[in-house]
């Protein structure tokens, strides 16, 4: 999906798995954004569980923007926003199948093209991992927020470090 044409600068990439729940949260975003005016600047894709797919979605991207899940020293439903450096690593994770391919390691396989991309992350915390298309209740407020938040991000430069957005 790509919102406002497709000359964007910024890419709001939603990912996760709709049919897991709370997984689904920056699909279930990227699809509510579709109903807002974005600048013709930013376009706005669902990646799903893309893996290697994701490459070609960050084609002319100079900012990338993230919106996802992650298990966070944090409450279900809180926004956080981590700007991506070379200390956001999975720990341990070792690549065994093409099918374990994840954001982290497409934005790495960028950096070896010569092709770095200011990136951050827009994350909840799930509160359940489980067969629903339902958002649980924090998180579907913490979507709602995203939807609001989400234009501002995308014509401000993103900020070091990682810091709180919005709480319940």
């Amino acid at each position: 999906m790509r919102k406002n044409g497709d000359t964007g600068k910024t890419l709001v990439l939603g990912l996760g798995n709709v049919v897991m729940g709370d997984e689904g949260f920056g699909v279930h975003v990227a699809r509510r954004l579709q109903d807002i005016d974005l600048p013709g600047s930013v376009r706005v894709e669902e990646g799903g569980v893309g893996g290697f797919n994701l490459l070609g979605s960050l084609e002319g991207a100079e900012r990338l923007l993230v919106v996802d899940v992650m298990m966070l020293d944090a409450a279900p439903g809180e926004l956080r926003l981590i700007k991506a450096g070379p200390e956001l690593r999975e720990p341990g994770k070792q690549i065994i199948s093409f099918h374990q391919v994840g954001i982290l390691e497409i934005l790495q396989m960028r950096e070896l093209l010569d092709h770095e991309i200011e990136t951050a992350f827009l994350v909840t915390r799930p509160v359940k991992l489980e067969w629903s298309t339902e958002l649980s209740p924090p998180v579907q407020q913490a979507a709602e927020r995203a939807v609001r938040v989400i234009p501002r991000l995308c014509q401000e430069s993103f900020k070091e470090g990682s810091y709180t957005l919005c709480s319940r």
